[in-house]
C-alpha cells in the first residue's frame, strides 16, 4: 500500500490485532492479520516501544551526493569504496552517487551543507577530471543502525510480530537474505543461513567459529 502511514496499533495480551493506516485522504482503516513483521528502519523503536518492547537502534543520518558526469572517460564503472572517508562510490547513466558519514543528530533530517560539500570535495580530489562538482543534488537518509551492527531478525516479545529492522548501513546489501530467513521465521521453519537471529526461532544446534552453539 502506497501513501499509507500507520497511526496506531491494538494488543490483547501478548497478541498484536489490529493495525490502524491512514490513506493519503486520512482516512482510517484497520488491518488485520495472523502474523505482522516491522520493517519501519530507523522509525522501529518508536512503534516497538508502544507495543511494550525496546529495540536499540538508533537513526544514525547518512548523506549522498548525485552528480553529473563531465568526462566518460575518466569516470568509474564499478561500484567503489574509500577506506578513508568511509565513502561509497556507486555509477548511475551519467550521474555519479556518492554516499557516506555518519551524524548523530536524533531524527532530525535537515541538510548539513558541510557535510554535503566535503563530499563533493574529496570526489574533486581523488577524480578531478570526472566532476566539475556543479549541479550537486544532495540527499540525507537515516541509518537504522543497532550497537553490534548485527539486525534484528526473528520473534519480538508480541507473540505474532516478527522484526526484520536495524540493518545499519547494509539494508540493501541484506535485503534478500534477511526476507528469505523472516519468511522462514514466520513460516516456523528453521532459516537457510546459519546465523544468531536475535528473536526468539525453534531451538536448534548451529555452528559459530568452529563451536557449536544452542539458540
Amino acid at each position: 500500500m502506497y501513501n499509507t502511514r500507520i497511526v496506531g496499533a491494538r494488543k490483547e495480551g501478548d497478541t498484536l490485532t489490529t493495525v490502524q493506516i491512514a490513506n493519503a485522504d486520512g482516512v482510517v482503516s484497520e488491518l488485520k492479520s495472523d502474523a505482522y513483521v516491522m520493517c519501519l528502519g530507523a522509525y522501529s523503536p518508536q512503534w516497538a516501544k508502544l507495543l511494550g518492547q525496546t529495540l536499540r537502534i538508533y537513526p544514525a543520518k547518512g548523506y549522498s551526493v548525485t552528480l553529473p558526469v563531465i568526462n566518460e572517460a575518466a569516470s568509474y564503472n564499478v561500484s567503489l569504496t574509500d577506506d578513508e572517508y568511509k565513502l561509497v562510490f556507486s555509477r548511475f547513466g551519467d550521474r555519479l552517487r556518492i554516499a557516506g558519514t555518519a551524524e548523530l543528530n536524533g531524527y532530525s533530517t535537515e541538510l548539513n551543507l558541510v557535510r554535503c560539500e566535503a563530499i563533493v570535495r574529496r570526489v574533486r580530489q581523488l577524480f578531478p577530471d570526472m566532476t566539475d562538482g556543479q549541479n550537486a543534488q544532495y540527499w540525507t537518509g537515516l541509518r537504522p543502525a543497532t550497537p553490534s551492527n548485527v539486525p534484528y531478525i526473528g520473534r519480538s516479545k508480541t507473540s505474532n510480530l516478527f522484526l526484520n529492522t536495524g540493518h545499519g548501513t547494509l539494508g540493501w546489501t541484506h535485503s534478500c537474505g534477511s526476507g528469505a530467513a523472516i519468511a522462514d521465521i514466520v513460516s516456523g521453519r528453521v532459516p537457510q543461513v546459519d546465523f544468531a537471529f536475535t528473536g526468539r526461532v525453534p531451538e536448534r544446534k548451529r555452528v559459530s567459529l568452529g563451536k557449536p552453539v544452542t539458540t
